[in-house]
């Protein structure tokens, strides 16, 4: 029990700093940080690799326990599964609270990424804007049109779109 404890423990340890990153990265999309974005999501990578690595640990340890306790499970066990499965008090109390904790840190995870994916939103938002109104509306299908007609409705602008 004292292993899958742990490993739940590097599994929180891991999920806070995917939650400090998030917050970093939402630093750089409002500074317009680029370079800085590409470095956290470089991070985050390595850290979502790293939560999968103690997921399968944590996977294992419930598996050994589970033997130990000559329990033979071919499925998943959740964290709430086994403490109930759990014989002492102490070690029900700390499943649940690492699973309370896991559960929090998931949901501000999924909280700040949305934001996160907002904020990029609107940036696309704004620069595809940005370039409607530097190049002008996008042109009309390739109908002929009369040049009197066109004379009027003909707006330039400063970027040549087919280009």
């Amino acid at each position: 029990m004292e292993a899958i404890v742990r490993t739940l423990d590097q599994q929180i340890e891991v999920h806070r700093i995917l939650l400090e990153l998030s917050e970093h990265k939402r630093k750089a999309i409002v500074g317009n940080e680029v370079e800085r974005l590409m470095q956290l999501t470089q991070k985050e990578v390595k850290l979502i690799r790293l939560v999968d690595q103690f997921e399968s640990e944590r996977a294992e340890t419930v598996q050994a326990y589970m033997r130990s306790r000559n329990m033979y499970v071919t499925g998943a066990i959740t964290i709430n599964t086994l403490s109930k499965i759990a014989v002492k008090l102490e070690e029900k109390q700390a499943l649940s609270e690492r699973r309370s904790e896991l559960l929090r840190l998931i949901e501000e995870l999924k909280q700040a990424n949305e934001l996160n994916r907002q904020l990029i939103q609107q940036s696309l938002a704004f620069i595809d804007f940005s370039i409607d109104v530097i190049a002008g509306p996008p042109e009309q299908d390739a109908v002929y049109h009369h040049p009197q007609h066109d004379q009027q409705t003909y707006q330039r602008s400063y970027f040549d779109r087919k280009a």
